[in-house]
């Protein structure tokens, strides 16, 4: 089943969209430096419950743009080996039919954000909800590169255990947060992936004649109208 044009607020907490070979890319993250964990700290200033995490950016904007994304340097180290879980991503959310007419008007999808976030043994993520106009109308997606039995993903009433390579979209309109029990540190590859004029949910009903931007989409992005389109 696809839920294409209903983005973020899904009928559901998780999405399970394949499995990913992610050795090499396991190799990768092994090799990167406490340094380079330690170069990029917006992501921990900005947001309180990110403060236990650790961050290399790859594709990421500070202001949060939808359209455009700066692509940097570290990229290179990780691309080709990034391409099979790009790919199966792209494939999951472009093969609809309402996928493809968007595509013949707008363009092609592509990633907006990319980011390696580290989540140290015994620390947390508080729960919380994503609230700007390019998260609310992207598709947040989750690959473990490195993980272990006792780290737990909530989103709404449901807590899972996901596996190394296991890609998933989660519903980041709802509540979500992740707590790392293990022995060992947890890292996950997390990409949002943008369909060119594909609408929020809420869009759809409140101006369904016209696309999405920060001004039409502004009381829903930002939760003061909460979004009750698909309601646990």
């Amino acid at each position: 089943m696809r839920f294409a044009c209903h983005i973020m607020n899904f009928p559901g907490n998780f999405f399970h969209i394949g499995n990913v070979d992610v050795a090499s890319l396991k190799k990768l993250v092994l090799d990167l430096t406490e340094q380079q964990w330690n170069s990029f700290s917006l992501r921990q200033k900005r947001y309180e419950v990110h403060q236990q995490t650790q961050t290399v950016a790859l594709v990421y904007d500070p202001d949060f743009r939808h359209s455009h994304p700066t692509r940097l340097p570290i990229l290179q180290t990780f691309e080709s080996d990034m391409r099979p879980a790009l790919a199966m991503a792209a494939d999951h959310f472009e093969e609809t039919e309402a996928a493809r007419r968007l595509i013949s008007e707008r363009g092609r999808g592509f990633f907006v954000r990319a980011s390696l976030v580290r989540l140290k043994a015994g620390c947390s993520i508080g729960e919380h909800q994503d609230n700007n106009f390019s998260l609310t109308h992207s598709h947040r997606l989750h690959l473990p590169i490195i993980t272990n039995d006792e780290v737990l993903f909530a989103v709404g009433s449901e807590t899972i255990n996901m596996c190394e390579g296991e890609l998933y979209e989660i519903n980041n309109r709802r509540m979500h947060s992740v707590r790392n029990d293990g022995s060992t540190d947890r890292v996950h590859l997390i990409l949002d992936f943008v369909l060119p004029g594909e609408k929020c949910c809420c869009g759809a009903k409140r101006h369904p004649e016209s696309l999405c931007s920060p001004q039409a989409c502004l009381e829903t992005d930002i939760q003061r109208i909460p979004c009750t389109c698909y309601p646990e």
